[in-house]
């Protein structure tokens, strides 16, 4: 019997299965901390689903702020979401005046 990667995971047995999409590396500006973002489907499903491995966070800065990323042309585009809260909070920090730290990103602990 031939199986396809779909029926291969689906043994009760098997939980949540992912299909590997594709992955983008990048810098934020003046910061020199390596961002990963890695785009998967879940097997079953058409959705693409984000895994980052850092979060940013700005001491002094509400993570509300954003600097003009609220573009309804991003919305259903996997990667721009998941680069836009990067972008918007670090865009907005420096709006305030505030400067690039290496400890605003943090590394994310639900990233595999």
């Amino acid at each position: 019997m031939s199986w396809s990667t779909t029926e291969a995971l689906t043994d009760p047995a098997i939980r949540k299965p992912l299909s590997f999409r594709s992955e983008f590396k990048f810098f934020s500006k003046d910061i020199p901390v390596e961002n990963t973002l890695r785009l998967y489907n879940p097997v079953a499903s058409g959705a693409v689903i984000v895994r980052q491995s850092h979060v940013i966070s700005v001491p002094g800065l509400d993570p509300q702020e954003r600097a003009e990323c609220e573009d309804p042309a991003q919305d259903g585009e996997a990667l721009q979401s998941g680069i836009s809260e990067l972008v918007c909070l670090y865009n907005a920090a420096i709006a305030k005046g505030l400067k690039p730290q290496k400890s605003w990103l943090q590394q994310n602990a639900d990233y595999s």
